[in-house]
């Protein structure tokens, strides 16, 4: 391990093989063509992107990590920060699983009209990370009962290449029946015969219900982190 900065990424990623949870949320948030520098030591792993508006995202992993500069900074939730410069914002859960035990589900039906996504996010999950009409969006799935769309969700590609879903939502008249992790079990098959064999997850952290449903599809936890915003004058 170093703690000297370093700014080739091939570099940080050979240092990190032994790592595999650092890997994965490195390999999630940092593409080489946005990377800046990184830091390796034994109590920590931090790094910073240039994000696609032109602001800086870093993130400080582990009990001791160094606190790279950056616009937006994502840490885990143990490291104290200094509550003059920077704002808190969220605190969130990453979660990642493979697909390969999915191959066989019964597919999810896809979703394919926007408008009725859009509306059916409004009512039912106003705080939704993805929208139609995303370019990241690879494939929106859904259930229904007697033609009424009552869960949805998308399986989304970052310009790191990581596939992720987002947007999970269930209709809040049909919330604890299962349905969302029906829908990502069968959406996880349509991914594992895609050619896609690993599907991360965020969540907020206080969303204990959605937490326990991906658990019990099998996502593994990666990371706990806590967002924040760098206060400007």
């Amino acid at each position: 391990m170093t703690s000297s900065s370093i700014k080739d990424h091939n570099q940080v990623v050979e240092l990190l093989r032994e790592n595999p949870k650092y890997l994965e949320i490195f390999a999630t948030y940092a593409p080489a063509h946005k990377f800046i520098e990184a830091v390796v030591n034994p109590d920590g792993f931090s790094f910073s992107v240039n994000d696609e508006d032109g602001s800086v995202f870093a993130m400080a992993l582990g009990t001791n990590p160094v606190i790279l500069d950056g616009d937006e900074l994502a840490t885990s939730r143990n490291v104290a920060m200094d509550s003059g410069k920077y704002k808190r914002q969220v605190s969130w859960d990453l979660y990642s699983i493979d697909t390969e035990s999915f191959k066989n589900f019964d597919p999810a039906i896809e979703s394919t009209n926007h408008s009725e996504i859009e509306d059916f996010l409004k009512a039912h999950a106003r705080k939704s990370s993805v929208w139609p009409g995303n370019d990241e969006v690879l494939f929106w799935g859904e259930i229904r009962e007697q033609e009424q769309l009552v869960a949805t969700g998308a399986l989304v590609q970052w310009r790191t290449g990581q596939v992720m879903f987002a947007s999970i939502a269930t209709h809040s008249d049909y919330r604890s029946k299962g349905l969302a992790q029906r829908l990502v079990s069968q959406m996880l098959g349509n991914a594992s015969r895609s050619g896609i064999t690993h599907v991360g997850l965020g969540v907020f952290s206080e969303n204990a219900s959605a937490k326990r449903a991906y658990e019990k599809v099998g996502f593994n936890l990666i990371g706990e982190f806590t967002s924040y915003e760098k206060i400007t004058a």
